[in-house]
């Protein structure tokens, strides 16, 4: 898969992800999408759905190899608080290119399909549902978050993270653990200042009066 980070997007398989604000927001922050069609979009956070609501929903996407000899140490380390997990320990440390380069870093990324995203906005979110409607055209809110992780953790994941993933919510933080194969138990803590790049969605159509979503869309850098 061909990949490529810059200042302002990560980009996997020619589709471009938002890298500004990126330590400022994690999997369901919502808030006003700036510069929608400039090179430096970005969102800036409103709130965020409450952890017990995205919990159920979240499920493991995909895992890609970075060649980091591609990446420039001033794109790379524009944005503030790069964080990895790595295999055996749950919190997130830092990282710089030279030890993205060493320890073979990789992303993967953690998401809410459409469905369950309009579901949790119809049914729990109330809060980031008026917003969208208040908002109007340039609300937004994040469905998908790419982490970095050290190669046997992003393999684990990869591996087994389809069919053992549970997720405990605890406060503003979330535990993923993925159970299987030669690395047993692995849990990691998603929490504030872990989120690598990102991907909105945007509401495509209300209801009458504006207290229910019809539908959505997604919105990647580049995008309107």
């Amino acid at each position: 898969m061909e990949t490529k980070i810059t200042k302002h997007f990560f980009m996997a398989n020619t589709m471009k992800y938002f890298r500004g604000n990126a330590h400022r927001v994690e999997l369901g922050t919502y808030g006003k999408k700036h510069d929608p069609i400039g090179a430096k979009a970005y969102l800036e956070p409103q709130s965020k759905v409450k952890s017990e609501h995205l919990a159920s929903r979240m499920q493991i996407g995909t895992l890609v190899t970075v060649d980091w000899n591609e990446v420039s140490k001033a794109d790379l380390e524009a944005e503030a608080d790069l964080k990895f997990f790595s295999l055996g320990k749950k919190v997130a440390v830092d990282f710089n290119l030279e030890k993205a380069k060493s320890a073979k870093l990789k992303l993967i990324s953690l998401a809410i399909n459409t469905g369950p995203l309009t579901a949790m906005l119809n049914k729990d979110a109330d809060s980031a549902r008026k917003f969208l409607a208040e908002e109007g055209n340039d609300g937004r809110i994040v469905s998908e978050a790419w982490v970095v992780v050290d190669a046997e953790l992003g393999e684990h994941f990869d591996a087994h993270g389809s069919t053992s993933l549970s997720v405990e919510a605890f406060g503003s933080s979330l535990d993923l653990t993925v159970t299987g194969g030669k690395y047993g138990s692995q849990t990691i803590t998603y929490s504030p200042g872990t989120t690598f790049a990102y991907m909105l969605h945007k509401v495509k159509d209300w209801n009458k009066d504006k207290t229910r979503i019809e539908s959505m869309a997604d919105d990647y850098k580049g995008l309107g």
